[in-house]
């Protein structure tokens, strides 16, 4: 008997998740009927997919097979159901969105509000992560597509497309002596601290900032942002200031300044989705995605 394409779907979540109880929360149905379909895929190919001895589930190396086979397996059925809804009209079907917390508020709604309008076929399901976990997940196949910040020129597995390029801003306290300028070159900064990255996840950005400063021929004293919010409460506390774009940020932000950076550089933000695994509905996002660039 050959297992149904719906059992396999159910393994691959479980075997990437490595919980069934996230995994039946990802799959949204109950925990018991989730362990009995995989019991049952693994009755009908008479092997074990999961090594549960221990008090954290195990993948077997049989399991490791289907994982790596199923992923693609799933992918290409989900190219033709979806080539098949769409021959005869728009594109349709689901999409798993990432987006990096940089486009919160700009980039972000744009897309979800102009894909709502011209791809309303594809149900898109957003979720924010860092841009470094964004990608993993990308390639691992548990995000269809992915909006990233300052992404590495090159990731394994991921295919990775330049969708715009934000001038940079410099984030100050509005009693800061510079917040009154109309721009600010970045050498101007030297004597500042400027707030980086803390997690590794966002070391692109990071790089990105050290990169602009020694192209303008100096290296800055940083410091990690302790928060996880933009940068907002450490410049309210005077930790430093943010080299950064503007749409980061809600359009009204009391206390803070934000000057223009003059000459002008910026930093980029990428489209990125698993190589290989093209659909219908994905160009339909992705089209939209390159009107916005446009």
């Amino acid at each position: 008997m050959q297992p149904e394409l719906r059992l396999v779907r159910y393994f691959v979540a479980v075997a990437e998740e490595r919980n069934i109880t996230r995994a039946a929360e990802r799959l949204h149905i109950s925990q018991p009927a989730l362990s009995a379909a995989v019991r049952q895929l693994e009755q009908q190919l008479g092997v074990d997919l999961l090594d549960r001895s221990d008090r954290v589930l195990a993948v077997t190396p049989a399991g490791l097979l289907l994982l790596e086979q199923g992923r693609a397996l799933l992918a290409s059925a989900d190219r033709v159901f979806e080539a098949v809804r769409a021959r005869d009209g728009a594109a349709v079907g689901r999409l798993r969105l990432g987006m990096t917390p940089t486009a919160r508020f700009g980039l972000g709604p744009a897309l979800l509000s102009a894909s709502a309008s011209r791809a309303s076929g594809v149900m898109l399901y957003p979720q924010e992560d860092a841009t470094g976990a964004l990608l993993r997940d990308v390639r691992a196949g548990r995000l269809d597509l992915a909006v990233a910040f300052c992404a590495p020129a090159e990731v394994a597995g991921v295919e990775l497309e330049p969708l715009w390029e934000e001038p940079a801003v410099v984030h100050l306290r509005s009693d800061h002596p510079l917040a009154a300028r109309q721009s600010l070159a970045l050498e101007e900064l030297a004597g500042e601290t400027l707030l980086v990255a803390e997690s590794v996840e966002s070391g692109g950005f990071t790089a990105r900032v050290l990169e602009l400063c020694a192209e303008r021929g100096f290296r800055p004293s940083t410091r990690p942002d302790p928060y996880p919010d933009l940068g907002l409460q450490a410049v309210r506390e005077g930790l430093g200031v943010v080299v950064y774009v503007r749409s980061a940020f809600p359009s009204e932000v009391p206390g803070s300044v934000f000057v223009p950076v003059a000459p002008a550089v910026s930093f980029p933000f990428s489209l990125a989705w698993r190589a290989g695994a093209r659909s219908a509905a994905l160009d339909a996002v992705l089209a939209v995605a390159r009107s916005l660039r446009a």
